[in-house]
């Protein structure tokens, strides 16, 4: 009998514990392994946040190596087209028949 009074009494404390971290849960809020999902889906946004802005660095360079060439390949044409328009113009100043059809390419 004695035996199942302290089995009795320790029944009891376990349910009155039992009930009192529930009501300590519902207070607090999440569990911990509620709090650990939350901590590694933090860390996975953080690391996902870290590629993108990786990757957008990328692309600025990117970006800015082909505003370079597009910059040198304007600068390009234009000499080309200065250096064409001045061989047109005097192969048109050296015939006359010649410098008519140069005339009507350099007057574009």
């Amino acid at each position: 009998m004695m035996r199942s009074m302290a089995e009795n009494d320790v029944s009891e404390e376990l349910v009155e514990l039992r009930s009192e971290v529930e009501h300590l849960r519902a207070l607090v809020g999440p569990s911990e392994d509620d709090y650990r999902k939350l901590q590694l889906d933090l860390l996975g946004a953080r690391d996902v946040a870290i590629a993108a802005e990786a990757e957008a660095g990328v692309q600025r360079g990117r970006n800015q190596l082909l505003e370079t060439e597009l910059a040198r390949a304007q600068r390009d044409f234009q000499w080309f087209r200065e250096r064409v328009l001045v061989r047109a113009k005097a192969f048109r100043d050296r015939s006359p028949a010649i410098g008519r059809a140069a005339g009507r390419l350099t007057s574009r």
